[in-house]
């Protein structure tokens, strides 16, 4: 086995769960899958339990950041918030730079698909946030059916995110009907 083959089985075992219990449940059958011999594949189906461990280290790191960058979806959804990401993370791997960043955006579009109204809303608004952080969005606007910057009562509100070039990202969020104003 080559590097890059141990390299590419590894990556599957340590990231994508069903690849594991298949390769667990069978190493030598799924090992052919990636031109292993039966040996190769007995010796990392013998390191089944390190590679478990780590591979849920992983995810509780992802996890980890994520919530860091959803902070007020992560509170609404209390315990959910973790179950939800664990069905999320058997669904997307983020690659290259900026990974937890993709992973929180993501993770807001998989929330928004799957959640109520409300926290469709709040992830929505926290994503926006994450998304303005690229210095070549100068302008975003958003309406919300919910307070989301504050309490989360019904009240429609419209959020806008702006940056004058080179400038410095300013926030405004303005309730409709009942005075709630917040500037950033």
């Amino acid at each position: 086995m080559g590097l890059a083959q141990t390299q590419q089985v590894l990556a599957q075992l340590y990231t994508n769960t069903d690849f594991r219990e298949r390769f667990f449940a069978n190493p030598e059958a799924v090992g052919i899958e990636f031109e292993l011999s039966d040996d190769e594949a007995q010796q990392l189906a013998q390191s089944a339990q390190q590679i478990n461990i780590f591979a849920n280290s992983l995810k509780w790191k992802r996890l980890g950041e994520v919530r860091e960058l959803l902070p007020r979806t992560a509170k609404v959804l209390g315990k959910d918030f973790t179950a939800l990401f664990w069905q999320y993370a058997e669904t997307y791997l983020p690659q290259g730079i900026k990974k937890h960043l993709q992973d929180a955006i993501a993770f807001a579009n998989f929330l928004e698909k799957t959640t109520s109204d409300l926290v469709s809303d709040l992830v929505r608004y926290e994503k926006t946030w994450l998304l303005t952080y690229e210095r070549d969005r100068y302008f975003q606007i958003s309406w919300f059916r919910y307070a989301v910057h504050r309490d989360c009562k019904a009240q429609l509100a419209i959020a806008i995110w702006f940056r004058f070039p080179q400038g410095q990202l300013h926030h405004i969020v303005q309730g409709v009907g009942k005075r709630l104003t917040t500037t950033y």
